[in-house]
């Protein structure tokens, strides 16, 4: 009796193994198991900065937080009535919010797009309704680094559904890794979070829907391109991408009626959903330049269904000389469109990626919208980019088979060319570098598969490709893209903390030494009036106004670059004349920040200065920023020391510089600072051993009270204006 109770249980446990290495070994278990494993790793590199505290990260977020905020207070706490106020705009314009752009304020609803608001709003109430003690700041923070990490999974089955499993898994896995699209979509980050994975996801229904020519997954794939309209500035690249491809392949593929009819389908919630958003509205979604490639699709959809184009086999043969024609007519037409000013009315960021020669100021002067070299791209991504392109050469060469093959070369090229243009924008490059890079590397390896299977059935005596040869091939094709995505900087930045938790300064070794913002947010916070207004540089205005609840004259989102100018203006120009400008604005107060760093001389104490290097600077390295928005010559105001052979910022030694508010406001002694490396020693009355550069002489504020200096460096500085009682 026993052994045979015994014999069943090792029967049991023999076929339960059995079971297990059948499971283990199924391609698709194994593929799955690989997308979810990445996924969780993508996840876990986006909550990294979670061993700080949970804080909203960079700036924009903030602003987005309020908007949330917003949509449930305008609702009284229910969602649906805080979207019907949002899209009440319609019906009831001009409702102004002065938190920001004070005095005059900001529209918020014509100027912003719900999207990750409301994807907040609608978490924040679902789990409240589920019993969860949640709070809106908290979910608004996890959002985009949750929503991030399904990127993994909605670019396996996009890979999958192009290509096959093994493309699919390798692409998973470098979307999961690459450092770009982790930075834009960590814990606290900004729209793309919730965008990039839902424009993967109607990129996958589109291509189903073209395939069998369902309305059905048309629509959905709409919906989800909708999604990204609602919560992405750059729902225009998309937008135009698959439109672009359709009316391209349908003048290839003339009798396309699937396409036609998945494209109309889809296109159809994506119009509407601009057409009714505040921002954007009727004109921009049917009668703008950005809706002309759009609109050629639609058309050339209706005229594939109705049977109105000609057949391929009946068209006229595009010859070489005449895709040269349509190249010099497109350059015509840009030079034409740009003489006649119609260029001019899309948004200046949209014109600096088409036309990256084409930069206004208020593109220019902003760190982000700058043109990356190709090497910091190459940085981003290492081997990822030649073994993209090569992916992106195979579908070239296949693009009039395949849509597929034509879709993945148009959206390497194009958002190669995006990034290479502004620097933000690598982040658009991700997914497409990941799709590529890992069907390049499935072609590669699937070749090396083939000459192995050639030599095993090679003629007797015939020389082959030997074995290790091949192995060593195939290790080498895996190995390197994985070195690329699993790079110890980048694994290492991930763990930064929230800028605003440490001052803006870009650090990984931190013991929260650079508190100085939250301590000048909360002092503000506290001590300053309600209807107060506050004078600021535009980079900090959404942490002033979302933070403290206190009015900001100028903001991140940089839309009116008149009062721009006229804060740089005062900032740069004496006090009498920043005094009028702020009385006119209803300034009370005035915020600015330098993170200053310090040395120590045996002789004297303590030395303070800014170091001349990207990421470490305040207003004084912004102030080159500000003489650019006033048409002044930067070098008035902005010049390089050197101690030795390390570069130093300081102020130029020039009438316009001693006579800048701005300086005076930087270079004020403290019991914390007193004196700058600029400076002349006392009583010898020269500068510093081993400085090289000006010396000028900077006088202390006249009209320009300080009231608070930020904890524990003194970095953030808070003054009262003091108008003259007769002015």
């Amino acid at each position: 009796m026993a052994s045979e109770a015994k014999r069943r249980i090792v029967d049991c446990a023999r076929k339960f193994a059995t079971y297990v290495l059948e499971s283990t070994s199924n391609p698709r278990f194994i593929a799955c198991t690989v997308v979810v494993l990445s996924t969780v790793l993508s996840l876990l590199f986006r909550l990294a900065p979670m061993r700080w505290g949970v804080y909203l990260n960079e700036f924009d977020p903030f602003y987005e937080y309020y908007l949330a905020e917003k949509l449930l207070e305008k609702g009284n706490g229910n969602l649906l009535q805080g979207l019907a106020w949002w899209y009440s705009w319609w019906f009831n314009r001009g409702e102004k919010d002065t938190l920001f752009w004070a005095p005059y304020g900001r529209d918020l609803r014509a100027s912003s797009q719900i999207g990750a608001p409301l994807f907040s709003a609608a978490v924040y109430t679902f789990l409240r309704a589920l019993g969860f003690g949640v709070d809106l700041y908290t979910v608004h923070a996890f959002i985009p680094a949750v929503g991030a990490a399904t990127a993994s999974i909605f670019v396996f089955f996009l890979a999958k559904e192009i290509w096959d499993e093994s493309a699919g898994v390798l692409a998973s896995a470098f979307i999961a890794c690459g450092w770009p699209f982790i930075y834009r979509t960590n814990l606290g980050a900004k729209h793309e979070g919730v965008a990039i994975p839902f424009m993967l996801l109607s990129l996958v229904l589109f291509l189903q829907a073209a395939k069998k020519g369902s309305v059905a997954r048309g629509l959905l794939s709409g919906l989800a391109m909708a999604v990204v309209v609602l919560a992405w500035g750059g729902f225009l690249y998309p937008w135009n991408l698959v439109s672009l491809a359709v009316l391209a392949w349908l003048l290839l593929n003339p009798e396309a009626v699937n396409l036609a009819k998945a494209f109309l389908s889809f296109i159809v919630p994506v119009d509407i959903a601009i057409a009714t958003m505040p921002r954007f509205g009727p004109t921009f979604a049917f009668a703008s330049l950005a809706s002309v490639v759009p609109w050629s699709a639609v058309l050339a959809s209706a005229l594939v269904l109705t049977h109105m184009v000609p057949l391929r086999r009946a068209a006229v043969r595009v010859e070489r000389k005449w895709f040269v024609v349509a190249v010099v007519l497109l350059a015509a037409t840009l030079l034409a469109a740009w003489y006649t000013g119609l260029l001019a009315a899309l948004p200046g960021r949209i014109l600096a990626v088409l036309v990256p020669v084409w930069r206004e100021v208020g593109v220019t002067t902003v760190a982000e919208h700058a043109v990356p070299t190709w090497a910091s791209i190459y940085q981003d991504y290492g081997l990822l980019i030649p073994l993209s392109a090569s992916g992106a050469l195979i579908c070239g060469y296949r693009y009039r088979k395949r849509f597929e093959d034509l879709l993945m070369v148009l959206f390497w090229l194009s958002s190669a060319y995006a990034a290479a243009s502004m620097a933000r924008l690598t982040l658009v490059l991700a997914p497409a570098v990941a799709l590529l890079a890992a069907f390049g590397i499935s072609e590669i390896t699937g070749a090396l598969m083939a000459l192995r299977s050639s030599r095993a059935s090679a003629r007797k005596g015939e020389e082959g490709v030997g074995l290790e040869v091949l192995m060593l091939a195939a290790a080498i094709v895996v190995l390197l893209p994985l070195l690329a995505v699993a790079k110890t900087s980048s694994i290492a930045a991930t763990h930064q903390p929230a800028l605003i938790l440490s001052s803006s300064v870009p650090v990984l070794d931190y013991n929260y030494q650079y508190t100085d913002w939250l301590s000048a947010l909360e002092w503000i916070k506290a001590n300053v009036p309600q209807n107060a207004v506050i004078a600021t540089w535009w980079d900090y205005g959404y942490w002033i106004s979302v933070n403290t609840k206190r009015n900001s004259t100028c903001d991140n989102a940089t839309i009116d670059t008149k009062q721009i100018q006229r804060i740089a203006r005062a900032f740069l120009s004496s006090e009498e004349e920043a005094l009028k400008i702020f009385k006119e604005l209803n300034v009370s107060y005035v915020v600015v920040y330098e993170p200053f760093l310090k040395a120590q001389l045996s002789y004297l104490g303590y030395v303070y200065f800014s170091p001349a290097y990207g990421g470490l600077g305040g207003d004084l390295a912004k102030s080159y920023q500000m003489a650019r928005w006033i048409g002044e010559n930067p070098d008035k105001y902005l010049a390089v020391g050197y101690v030795d052979s390390y570069p130093v910022l300081v102020p130029a030694d020039t009438p316009e510089a001693r006579n800048a508010t701005l300086y005076r406001l930087l270079f004020v002694k403290i019991p914390e600072r007193t004196f700058y490396i600029f400076e002349k020693l006392p009583f010898y009355g020269t500068p510093i051993q081993n400085y090289q550069g000006p010396s000028p002489d900077i006088p202390q504020p006249q009209h320009f009270k300080l009231v608070f200096a930020s904890q524990p460096n003194a970095w953030v500085l808070v003054y009262k204006v003091e108008y003259p009682p007769n002015g």
